[in-house]
């Protein structure tokens, strides 16, 4: 560009592409003005033709420039050349009919004057305000002082010094210009105007504003706005590093680079995924303009001779209340257009009124019925019994056993956490606060059941019921429903968990259905996850759902319905592929063998039978079904009806599935079990809930417009069994629980399960167990326990103890037995009971070298093994251990650990993998040279990717399920 000024008149140069569908309309505006430029340079950036006789039958010269630059700056360098003065134009910018000359007349009025700019307004909509000169911070950062769609009034017509215009329309003094530096040629289409006004007044310059002239612009660059922000905050941060001053702008390059992914996330934690990819590619533009931003610093500095200009950039505040102005601007501009009238504000008022009194009377009435239930077991604080034991396993422990592939339990086998107890972690730690344990956590999972199950039934029954009464009635049907209370005195957490979501689910599943929300995705997933996880076999019916509404709705979107559950319970699903179909219908917990009942009582939701009450709750029980039957000739809400119906259908499948399935051994009977039909009660229930509440929908308003007749006799018996079927199954269930009926498996938790002196062994550094012998007939029975016995946490899905502990059994008496039992480090033997089987036994132990009796107590008699035994054993010695990994310092020789061997698990010395040993079923070494050696099981679910790829899932889903999103 050359710096000669000698030519006089005006140069136009509008940059653009020849697509453009505005760019005809904006050459036939400056064709049209009262005052014209003396030329015009069109800088195309394309290969297009492009007719521009509307400007030469005008008497314009017109030159067309062939441009290949990626920002306005450099295109309009390429476009400048010899002129008094210089207007810029975009491709979509129309100047009105005084533009050019009321700018042209102002800008003689002062030599100070560098760049003056016009008032911008809508392309289509000229009395849409869009800008009126620019208001900055110091970095940068735009003053919003316009409303969204902001019409103009004149209200900034008083404005003539402005920090900086933008550079449609911008009329500027050659000379100043050249002088200034020109044109940054990295800058543009977003913040290039206002670095160069900066720059002219740093240089001493005027950089005024032209109310009077106005400019139609169409801002093609801000067509697809989320999609320009990464551009946009690209230029932000590089003018701002451009003005900063020289010690701070290196600190505050770093920090824009290290702040963009976390905007990044912070953008996808409003489901701004657009934006956050554009802070990324900001950040990405930024450090791309290193060697580029360095020259713009170097042209502000040669251009500075004044920093008065400073009063004119705004404060940071400013920023924060115009952006708070406009919201609240906004806000309220919704509310009005969304209030509804008077009489209809009164009706919701009143409704919302009586929903929550009858919310919080349901809770009052499920609370107190919780606490009477398990009032006996209050002292204890614990429940054992069903599918319950007590668990001493703090929230570490639990986070140990999640991110492992190992379980340690008897011999220990590979196996995985139940996802229920993953889900329990963040309640551990918090009753780790006040000394409780998973035992207490459970405890006041169960008093709080009926509770948790009638505030989900309330809350969901408002997808398909708009009444409190009916939604109350709805949540007090749930909260004590059959399956239940069943499963509560079964002791089966899974169930009752899977009971207490089921309603979520499926509500959230049909607000997606509706509203294709991704709040209502993801809190679909955050319950689906949930399910899965009291009953991980739930996800694959849900799984095929959720694909089947993916093709049918073409929207992929829906997989990730179950996405979080199946990585928290893949582990789970990995086992139960490989043991079908019996673990289909496996829940957590201890195997529990129980008596079925007849299958009137097993339909009903009782599946160990009726206690007290039983005629008034079968007939009560006919009665619902009846009202289920009676919806199905309801119009209203006949898509919910049938809907519930084919729950009902897959929840009576479930459930004579689960009566042939035998799903291994209740030890503390030594009987078979078959699986507890819960999960599929609760979704038969769920079924004919759904159908009656559907069917109730608007009940009241027809029965009123017709005279009485059969129909109102009808749904009156309904109804009386709908609130029978409630009131007698509660009666029954509490009678039961308080008259020591057979149908209530659970009690209260001992506080001692194991001798003092076993729970010291387990505890210490050797890691000692406890071997229990249980005379059964002409059988014995033998268990290998850890710690303070049978655990919850490691009960399931495991197999029994296995065949060499039982052989090593039959050397009883022998000299090698105490050997034998170090082996697998058992430091106590325990005969529970009294017997004469048990005397026989006890005498063959006092008889045994090594073995030393050491007294009866409550839990029975104890024996102690005198030889060294511990989890990991070199040459005799016992060795420090942890629960699964360990760290010796080991001599050369053969290093024992007794945990049954596995090809995961690895024994490494200086970085090096050690030869295993030979040995009948126990993990072993060989070291070569003295030093510590780390002992670990590498299994699949360890591995640390696996683990992340399941925290992101989870994490992404908290994301999905936020009910907001950035406007």
């Amino acid at each position: 560009m050359s710096a000669n000024t000698a030519a006089g008149g005006i140069l136009a140069i509008v940059v653009g592409r020849s697509t453009s569908d505005h760019l005809p309309t904006t050459l036939q505006a400056v064709a049209s003005g009262t005052r014209t430029p003396d030329r015009l340079n069109l800088v195309l950036l394309d290969d297009g033709e492009f007719d521009v006789s509307v400007l030469t039958d005008v008497g314009i010269e017109t030159d067309i420039i062939r441009s290949d630059a990626t920002a306005s700056g450099a295109a309009y360098e390429d476009g400048m050349g010899e002129s008094e003065w210089t207007w810029l134009l975009h491709a979509d910018s129309a100047p009105g009919e005084r533009c050019l000359a009321d700018l042209h007349r102002d800008g003689e009025a002062s030599r100070a004057i560098a760049a003056l700019g016009p008032k911008q307004v809508g392309w289509d909509d000229p009395t849409e305000l869009l800008e009126v000169g620019i208001t900055a911070t110091r970095s940068s950062r735009r003053v919003p002082e316009l409303d969204p769609r902001e019409k103009d009034q004149g209200q900034f017509d008083w404005r003539d010094d402005v920090l900086g215009v933008g550079t449609a329309g911008m009329l500027l003094r050659t000379a100043d210009l050249v002088d200034a530096g020109g044109f940054d040629p990295v800058l543009g289409p977003f913040g290039d105007g206002l670095e160069l006004s900066r720059r002219l007044r740093a240089a001493g310059h005027r950089v005024v504003v032209v109310p009077s002239a106005v400019i139609r612009h169409a801002r093609e660059s801000f067509a697809d706005t989320p999609a320009s922000f990464g551009r946009r905050r690209g230029s932000q941060m590089y003018t701002a590093i451009q003005r900063a001053p020289l010690l701070l702008a290196p600190v505050l390059f770093l920090w824009f680079l290290l702040l963009s992914p976390i905007r990044a996330l912070f953008r996808l934690g409003v489901k701004d995924t657009v934006r956050a990819r554009g802070e990324l590619r900001g950040g990405a533009s930024l450090l791309a303009k290193t060697g580029a931003l360095w020259r713009a610093r170097k042209r502000l500095k040669q251009a500075t001779v004044t920093t008065s200009y400073r009063s004119l950039e705004a404060r940071h505040r400013d920023v924060l209340d115009g952006r708070s102005d406009i919201r609240k601007a906004q806000r309220e501009a919704r509310r009005l257009r969304h209030l509804p009238p008077q009489h209809l504000r009164k009706e919701a008022a009143e409704r919302r009124r009586r929903t929550r009194a009858s919310g919080l009377a349901l809770a009052v009435i499920t609370i107190v019925a919780g606490i009477v239930a398990f009032l006996p077991n209050l002292p204890a604080f614990g429940l054992t019994g069903g599918g319950l034991l007590p668990d001493d396993s703090s929230a570490g422990d639990l986070l140990r056993l999640a991110i492992s592939s190992w379980v340690p339990t008897g011999d220990g086998y590979p196996g995985y956490l139940d996802p229920i107890w993953v889900l329990a972690i963040p309640f551990v730690y918090v009753a780790g606060w006040f000394g409780g344990t998973l035992t207490e956590v459970v405890f006041l999972f169960f008093l709080l059941a009926p509770f948790l199950a009638g505030m989900a039934a309330f809350r969901a029954s408002g997808a398909v019921a708009n009444s409190p009464a009916v939604r109350f009635v709805a949540g007090a049907a749930w909260a004590v429903a059959p399956p239940l209370l069943s499963s509560l005195s079964a002791g089966q957490a899974g169930a009752v968990l899977l009971h207490i979501v089921l309603p979520l689910v499926v509500a959230a599943i049909a607000r997606y259905v509706r509203a294709q929300r991704s709040s209502h995705l993801g809190s679909a997933a955050w319950w689906t996850l949930v399910a899965g996880a009291a009953y991980p076999a739930f996800l694959l019916p849900l799984g095929v759902v959720a694909l089947v509404l993916a093709v049918a709705q073409r929207r992929a979107a829906w997989m990730w319905l179950v996405a979080p559950g199946v990585s928290l319970a893949g582990p789970a699903l990995w086992y139960l592929l490989k043991d079908l179909p019996g673990s289909l219908v496996r829940l957590p917990g201890a195997t529990f063998s129980w008596q079925a009942g007849t299958e009137y009582e097993v339909v009903a939701g009782w599946p160990g039978g009726i206690g007290s009450f039983k005629v008034v709750i079968l007939v009560a029980t006919g009665l619902v079904v009846l009202a289920a039957m009676v919806s199905l000739a309801r119009v209203r809400r006949f898509g919910t009806v049938r809907a519930g119906w084919a729950l009902v259908g897959l929840g009576g499948l479930l459930v004579s599935f689960s009566l042939t399935q035998e799903i291994g051994v209740d030890e503390r009977v030594f009987e078979t079990a078959i699986a507890w039909p819960g999960p599929g009660l609760s979704l038969l229930w769920l079924g004919l809930l759904v159908t009656i509440v559907g069917g109730a929908h608007g009940i009241r308003a027809d029965l009123s417009d017709s005279s009485l007749s059969l129909r109102h006799a009808l749904v009156g018996i309904c109804a009386l069994g709908l609130v029978a079927l409630p009131v007698a199954s509660a009666a029954s269930w509490l009678v039961g629980i308080h008259t020591g009926s057979p149908q209530h498996a659970v009690s209260s938790a001992p506080e001692v399960s194991v001798p003092a002196l076993a729970q010291k062994s387990s505890t210490d550094p050797e890691k000692g167990r406890t071997l229990v012998v249980t005379p059964e007939g002409e059988k014995i029975t033998v268990s290998l326990w850890r710690g303070d016995g049978p655990q919850l946490t490691h009960t399931g899905h495991l197999p029994s103890s296995g065949d060499d502990l039982g052989q090593a059994l039959t050397r009883l008496g022998e000299d090698d037995f105490a050997d034998l039992m170090a082996e697998h480090a058992v430091t106590v033997i325990l005969i529970p009971g009294t017997g004469e089987q048990s005397e026989q036994l006890a005498r063959m132990l006092d008889a045994t070298d090594s073995i030393t009796r050491v007294t009866t107590a409550d839990v029975g008699t104890f024996w102690r093994v005198d030889v060294p035994s511990g989890r990991v054993m070199q040459g005799g010695e016992v060795l420090p251990s942890g629960v699964i990994e360990a760290a010796v310092d080991a001599e050369p020789g053969v290093l024992y650990l007794a945990e049954r061997d596995n090809p995961k698990w690895t024994a490494t010395q200086n970085g090096e993998e050690l030869e295993r040993a030979d040995d009948d079923w126990r993990a072993a070494w060989t070291v070569e040279e003295a030093g510590e050696v780390t002992i670990s099981h590498e299994g699949g679910f360890s591995i640390i990717w696996v683990t992340l790829l399941r925290a992101l899932l989870i994490i992404g889903n908290i994301t999905v399920s936020l009910p907001w999103r950035i406007r």
